[in-house]
């Protein structure tokens, strides 16, 4: 099982660390002249949302490379430094039960999900994430919770497979947050799209843009 952390840094300030994802490891490959080695993920492999992560990484220990001693992942005199300082390289946990007690009660939190147009909202889809995060909420924002290319290529290519995602997380969610930008409501845009289902649903919450 490989858990990927992350921190996102944008102009607009630095959002705590989280988990990206959970792989659970169907196949190994090693490259015998390079030494790489490729990790193939299962099924039961999982994007989590975005959510503060900081107490449990910060209570991880980890094992030395021959295995006989152990020290913390991120130490606690240094929880201000960013925790990818700590992850240049992959390292091996003692235990992953605090990860998995973490993500079993991650799963019962509401889910708020952030709506907006990558054009001209995502500063304040960035702003309005951190300040979720800041009140314990778990957030699906899609430049978190997808593939990084995917997010991107969301409003430009059609794809209905991760429409079809989007949509179905989005009836997952108790609140969805529009990030009302002058384009947000634009007809042919994905985040009206997303602006209409949250009102069927009657879980939409309009957050007004200024400046």
């Amino acid at each position: 099982m490989i858990w990927i952390v992350s921190q996102l840094d944008s102009p607009w300030g630095r959002l705590p660390p989280g988990i990206d994802a959970r792989l659970c490891v169907r196949h190994i490959e090693r490259d015998g002249d390079s030494k790489e080695i490729r990790f193939e993920a299962s099924s039961r492999s999982v994007w989590l949302p975005l959510a503060d992560a900081s107490s449990v990484l910060a209570n991880l220990r980890t094992l030395s490379a021959q295995g006989r001693t152990s020290t913390p992942l991120w130490p606690h005199d240094e929880l201000g430094h960013r925790i990818g300082h700590y992850l240049q390289s992959m390292r091996e946990l003692e235990s992953a039960a605090p990860l998995i007690a973490w993500e079993k009660k991650l799963a019962r939190r509401p889910l708020s999900f952030v709506s907006y147009r990558i054009c001209d909202g995502t500063k304040h889809a960035f702003l309005k994430s951190k300040k979720l995060l800041e009140q314990g909420r778990a957030v699906f924002w899609d430049r978190w919770c997808l593939p990084r290319r995917l997010a991107e290529r969301r409003e430009v290519v059609s794809d209905a497979a991760l429409d079809r995602y989007l949509m179905i997380q989005l009836k997952a969610c108790a609140t969805v947050f529009g990030i009302e930008s002058p384009l947000y409501s634009e007809p042919s845009s994905y985040s009206a799209k997303e602006r209409d289902a949250a009102r069927h649903l009657g879980t939409y919450r309009s957050v007004g843009v200024a400046g």
